[in-house]
């Protein structure tokens, strides 16, 4: 590295990126989940097929974006950020907040990489899960395992993962990378999808729909015509004839 001190934070602010985006996954994928239920249901029987894809689609980005940011085999992640900033330590003067003298003050370098070995033991004892991450990874989605091409439930019997496993991981990805945050850019950072646009809103506005269509005290609205792209002429058509 030319530039420990910048290029590492740099690096820093890329794998936040990620988290994000892995985050943003995650809270979509459970979205989707909160609708299987008898007074939801609805909403997802009228796309069934069209959801199922994302739900497919979207569980096997995550599991790629998390082998991404937690596998030791990948050339930028987690665990090789954390080893370069150990390396680098003392460039790259991480500075932390000390109420005493109510202001910062640079960390001590055998202080902070006792921090970072910290973070990558924490990150040693989810191996297990990471390596059941991998494993689903290789033999599903990076390249065609022609036994589990043929019984393709055995994967998830010899790589089972849970939603709190995969949150587990999530979190401790949040916790390392945030506290590196603080150490470096001197600032807390909320690393949270906060949107406002997402498929639950999709699922809320295709249940409204469908409720209209059914209930005959809307008759009137003719709902149907709130489908088609000139559904304004229709209204305007409709309302001119009435009042002749």
């Amino acid at each position: 590295m030319q530039n420990p001190n910048s290029e590492l934070r740099d690096y820093l602010i890329k794998l936040i990126v990620r988290l994000l985006y892995i985050k943003g996954l995650n809270k979509q994928l459970k979205f989707l989940k909160e609708w299987e239920t008898p007074k939801r249901i609805i909403a997802l029987e009228i796309g069934a097929y069209f959801f199922r894809l994302v739900g497919f689609s979207f569980n096997r980005t995550l599991l790629i974006e998390l082998c991404m940011l937690l596998d030791a085999r990948e050339e930028k992640c987690i665990i090789d950020w954390l080893a370069k900033a150990k390396e680098h330590s003392k460039s790259l003067e991480p500075s932390i907040f000390n109420p005493e003298i109510q202001k910062r003050e640079i960390l001590n370098t055998d202080a902070y990489k006792k921090i970072i070995s910290e973070q990558q033991e924490t990150i040693t004892s989810k191996k297990e899960i990471i390596d059941r991450v991998k494993g689903r990874r290789d033999t599903a989605l990076a390249h065609s395992d022609a036994s589990y091409f043929n019984k393709p439930d055995d994967l998830y019997v010899k790589f089972p993962l849970s939603t709190e496993e995969i949150d587990g991981l999530i979190n401790m990805a949040t916790e390392i990378l945030r506290m590196q945050h603080v150490y470096l850019f001197e600032s807390d950072l909320d690393i949270q999808v906060h949107a406002t646009s997402n498929i639950d809103t999709v699922l809320w506005h295709t249940r409204g729909f469908k409720r209209v269509w059914h209930d005959k005290r809307a008759k009137s609205l003719y709902p149907g015509w709130y489908k088609l792209d000139d559904f304004e002429e229709k209204i305007n058509e409709y309302l001119d004839r009435k009042t002749k």
